[in-house]
């Protein structure tokens, strides 16, 4: 009877616990891609809660292919709330980490259950509290909860527990009470997972683990729903890579002419990182640990570097030792197959960055499962095996928390965060980039002889010098010798422009033109016209952009024209470009009606503007459509929008 009682009395303590450990990193800054997916996002500032402005939400996250929608409503609800408070931000983070771990719990105790039928209650009561306790409190698991973004990874996680969690209920009880929880499992919770972000479309992988190996082992056989489901799954995978290889694909393929690596290396150098992730899990060292992993040294073939083949067949012997303890220890079985699955999207063969802590969110849960097997054993046994089981489990305990309290004190503060990622990954581009951006957003750097300004220099012309696709450093140069009121060096436009046309054209590289355009419009940077023209111009002719994105950048290039030089016959040149790049671009035919509507075309325009009526467009630019025409109407209170 009192044993709910304790575990009421554990999560509370547990979670008061987490939640300290935390709370100095609530206080921190947004940072990397909160930028562009929260802060710059058009559908996130709604203003009320009607049906167009949540309509808004959905049609304005660009994160994915998808959207993803559903964590793009819960950054709108945010900031809907409590503004662009970054504490809010990270304290929902923390809360969604938090019920997360709830469902961790359940799920640990039925797969424990299921697994070790003949082990005490109380045993596994104790495997499983350490397992949510150490999923909770592992340092690896900060970043989805410090890094606002990062909430895609982990409220499609929640639902993805979730709708396991309902899965593995529904198949143990049958009927009609089961038949409901599967409906609710694979008809609302796992969309909603797809929708937060597109790894939930490995559940049906983590299902298919559960079935094959706990399920199967506990009842001796696959039943009639589990064979329906392997013939499924099976001819969904057989037509899921006959569409990868099609020519419907090929758009998702391309995403490799922006990396500065191929697929094959790409797989390669994954099998090195995921045993990376595996000793991060194992063991977190607080210097290996980090927001950026951008100083992996990529494999361009087996022996190069040698750790490469040495790592591939360490991954082939797991994928063997699971298939061996299917029967004999199931758990552990299903622990490494979760962790290998978990993996399959973002660290196999899509073009994406090659490593992020984040992506282990879920997938740690299988090593901390398999490790719950060891300690089960050993709780069953007396002597030292279980001396050293329960000293390992305790140290761990301490260890891990004691790891993530110091990240959590270094996400903080902007400049411990910068610095000490800059220190602790000193090949990594992007974290030298950091350290020079805080120090040159501080008030000194703009005296030339200031340490700072030495400072903020030292870090971007490592950034540059790191990697040699990197373009942000050259242009974080120019910012600080404007900002100095210093001459731009040529050698720095130069290889700026050179990078901006010869190499790989990154979806970062983006950022380079925006800022360009920005701070050159809000007189932040002191490049002449000829120089900015030769900037653009540069990334027109780069062989690697997209004809969206390029059409992006002609529409950047004419704002800069027309609000910056108020040149507006080459401002519609440029935007004329862009929208015969993407025709149907809504904010682009905005522009192009002002522009008209400037040369005294007001019929056209008017024309144009009640056709974007019809469209969807940002609130603002819908706010913005209104005036133009109802200046257009006579109301000439409205035309200063022009």
């Amino acid at each position: 009877m009192r044993t709910p009682y304790l575990i009421a009395l554990a999560a509370f303590l547990a979670s008061a616990f987490l939640v300290a450990i935390y709370w100095p990193g609530l206080h921190g800054e947004f940072f990397f891609d909160d930028g562009p997916s929260i802060l710059k996002a058009e559908g996130v500032r709604i203003e009320n809660l009607s049906v167009e402005s949540l309509r808004q939400v959905f049609l304005n996250g660009h994160a994915s292919p998808s959207g993803r929608p559903v964590a793009q409503l819960s950054f709108a609800l945010n900031y809907y709330f409590s503004g662009f408070d970054p504490f809010a931000f990270k304290a929902t983070n923390l809360a969604i980490h938090l019920a997360s771990g709830l469902l961790v719990l359940y799920l640990a105790l039925h797969l424990l259950t299921a697994a070790m039928p003949q082990t005490r209650q109380r045993n596994i009561l104790i495997a499983s509290g350490g397992v949510v306790a150490l999923w909770l409190l592992h340092p690896i698991q900060l970043l989805p909860v410090l890094h606002v973004v990062q909430r895609m990874t982990s409220l499609s996680a929640f639902f993805l527990l979730a709708a396991l969690l309902l899965h593995v209920l529904g198949r143990k009880r049958g009927g009609r009470t089961g038949a409901t929880q599967l409906v609710l499992a694979w008809g609302i919770l796992w969309p909603l997972s797809f929708f937060s972000k597109e790894t939930g479309a490995l559940f049906p992988l983590f299902v298919l683990a559960w079935e094959l190996i706990l399920r199967r082992s506990a009842c001796g056989r696959l039943d009639r729903f589990a064979r329906g489901f392997v013939a499924l799954a099976s001819l969904a995978f057989i037509a899921g890579m006959a569409y990868a290889v099609s020519p419907s694909m090929q758009w998702l393929w391309a995403g490799y002419d922006i990396r500065p690596f191929s697929l094959v290396e790409r797989v390669l150098t994954e099998g090195r990182v995921l045993w990376f992730y595996l000793g991060l899990i194992l063991f977190p060292r607080l210097e290996a640990l980090g927001l950026y992993h951008d100083d992996i040294v990529i494999s361009t073939g087996l022996l190069s570097p040698w750790t490469t083949l040495p790592a591939l067949a360490g991954l082939a012997s797991l994928v063997w030792l699971a298939w061996r303890m299917r029967t004999r220890a199931p758990l552990v079985s299903f622990g490494l197959a979760w962790f290998l699955i978990g993996h399959t999207m973002e660290s196999t063969v899509l073009p994406l960055e090659i490593a992020h802590e984040h992506r282990n969110y879920l997938p740690i849960l299988g090593i901390l499962l398999a490790a719950a097997w060891v300690l089960l054993r050993s709780l069953e046994s007396t002597g030292p095996r279980k001396t050293i089981a329960v000293t390992l489990a305790l140290a761990a305990l301490a260890y891990f928390p004691f790891v993530t309290a110091l990240r959590s004190q270094q996400f903080g503060e902007e400049g411990r965060r910068t610095q000490i990622e800059a220190q602790h990954h000193r090949k990594s581009a992007h974290a030298q980039f950091d350290a020079g951006s805080f120090f040159a957003e501080l008030p000194e750097s703009a005296s030339p002889n200031s340490p700072i300004h030495s400072f903020a220099r030292a870090h971007y012309e490592l950034a540059s010098e790191l990697d040699p696709n990197f373009k942000l450093g050259w242009l974080g140069l120019i910012h600080l010798n404007c900002k100095a009121g210093k001459p731009v060096e040529l050698a720095w436009i130069n290889e700026l422009s050179r990078r901006l046309r010869e190499t790989p054209f990154a979806p970062a590289d983006r950022n380079v033109l925006y800022n360009l355009k920005e701070m050159s419009i809000a007189g932040t940077i002191c490049l002449a016209r000829p120089d900015m023209q030769r900037l653009f111009s540069s990334a027109f002719s780069n062989p690697t952009i997209s004809p969206s994105v390029l059409a992006i950048l002609y529409s950047w290039y004419a704002d800069y024209l027309m609000l910056r030089e108020n040149d507006r016959v080459a401002a519609q040149e440029a935007l004329a470009k862009s929208l015969q790049l993407a025709p149907t671009n809504a904010s682009n035919r905005l522009k192009w009606a002002q522009l008209i509507l400037l040369e005294g075309r007001r019929d056209e325009a008017a024309q144009l503007l009640k056709a974007l009526q019809n469209i969807p467009l940002s609130s603002n630019e819908k706010k913005t459509a209104e005036k133009l025409l109802a200046c257009l109407e006579g109301d000439s209170t409205q035309c200063g929008e022009i």
